[in-house]
């Protein structure tokens, strides 16, 4: 019995050895990361935990300089009365400058910081400053960086054009033989120095937000090209990441938009050519042109219209990573895989993708046409 009891105590008191007070630490939500002056600019969010007047969570951003990343946050900590904890980073904001320089530096530390889960958003600014985008409060979110998360979680359910944001995936990528990496950029929409402010959220219309734009295309640790919107949705329809895709298509007076939740992406790779199939099925969700949905012919036409943009699309993104020599959909690891001593022959296979034949295959079917039998537009008043 007596052992029990010490054991009991022992597992009671073990958990609680190097336990410290949560109000000792100063939490940070968001990380910055920029150069100036060839010296980096560290920028962390930080909440407190206490919340003001509007129900938000109070925060605050300090910001840090020096030759390495590790200096500038051991400059951050000399204006900090709390010693920092980044468990909780969720979000990562890297500038353009940086990013085209190349973040080989920001992505070892960000692997060998102990306390870094690396579970958290990588996201790079567009035009923007990224402490500016951290900065940006929201009145759907306690605290930015918890906004910026929120909308990126959400967007790659719902936006074909937004790819997963996941820092994990992106270094998986990074490393991964034939393989290279994308990322989602954010600006900031608005007048950034009032969108800062706490009296902004009192407003009815915001004074500044965030907005997730297209993706940006890396070769190596190097940001190379940005995608427009089409090859965003194309990069993401190519490499298979999409929940719900959906297309407003231009026909005969007017246009009609359609959805898929039901999409679909296969490969097949030889030594010289790789064929891309991919099929979906959806809805007609919204027609603003006079036709006759009862036709069967109408309806075959308008799948072989959704089918030409489904293909656009994918040529429009295979034609700017092959611009720009990167391959990030991974037809270089797939080839590795396929024909390992074909593929070491090989000096450049970044070059050697830009070479190879890639035939696009297409198809859609819709399985709903929506609740009305016609368009409203045949209806007459």
């Amino acid at each position: 019995m007596r052992k029990f009891f010490i054991i009991l105590i022992l597992l009671l008191t073990s958990g609680c050895w190097n336990y410290q007070e949560l109000n000792e630490y100063a939490i940070v939500t968001g990380m910055a990361v920029d150069i100036e002056d060839n010296k980096y600019k560290i920028s962390f969010l930080i909440a407190n935990g206490n919340k003001n007047e509007n129900e938000q969570t109070k925060t605050s951003i300090i910001t840090g300089h020096g030759d390495s990343i590790y200096d500038a946050i051991k400059d951050i900590s000399l204006m900090s009365p709390k010693e920092l904890y980044i468990s909780h980073l969720s979000v990562v904001i890297i500038s353009e400058e940086l990013a085209q320089k190349g973040i080989s530096n920001l992505i070892d530390f960000l692997l060998r910081e102990p306390q870094s889960h690396q579970n958290f958003y990588l996201l790079i600014t567009k035009d923007d400053n990224p402490d500016d985008v951290l900065s940006i409060l929201s009145p759907l979110a306690e605290y930015p960086s918890q906004n910026i998360t929120s909308n990126v979680s959400t967007s790659e359910e719902l936006q074909a054009k937004v790819s997963d944001a996941n820092f994990n995936l992106f270094i998986s990528k990074f490393f991964e033989t034939g393989f290279e990496p994308i990322m989602n950029s954010i600006i900031v929409v608005g007048n950034s120095d009032l969108g800062e402010k706490p009296d902004s959220l009192d407003k009815p219309k915001q004074d500044a937000y965030t907005k997730l734009d297209t993706i940006s295309l890396f070769k190596g640790d190097k940001l190379v090209a940005w995608s427009n919107k089409e090859e965003s949705i194309g990069i993401n329809m190519v490499l298979g990441e999409i929940t719900n895709l959906y297309f407003t298509i231009n026909y005969k007076d007017g246009y009609f938009v359609t959805n898929s939740n039901d999409y679909k992406v296969k490969y097949d790779l030889t030594k010289d050519k790789i064929i891309i199939n991919a099929s979906a099925k959806g809805d007609i969700i919204e027609i603003n042109c006079n036709i006759d949905i009862e036709d069967d012919k109408v309806i075959k036409d308008l799948e072989k219209k959704v089918e030409m943009k489904m293909k656009e699309h994918i040529e429009s993104a295979i034609k700017l990573a092959k611009k720009y020599q990167t391959d990030i959909f991974g037809f270089g690891n797939m080839y590795y895989k396929k024909y390992p001593k074909e593929y070491n022959k090989i000096k450049s296979w970044n070059e050697e993708f830009t070479n190879i034949e890639i035939e696009v295959i297409t198809d859609f079917k819709y399985t709903s046409k929506g609740t009305l039998e016609q368009s409203t537009i045949n209806y007459e008043s």
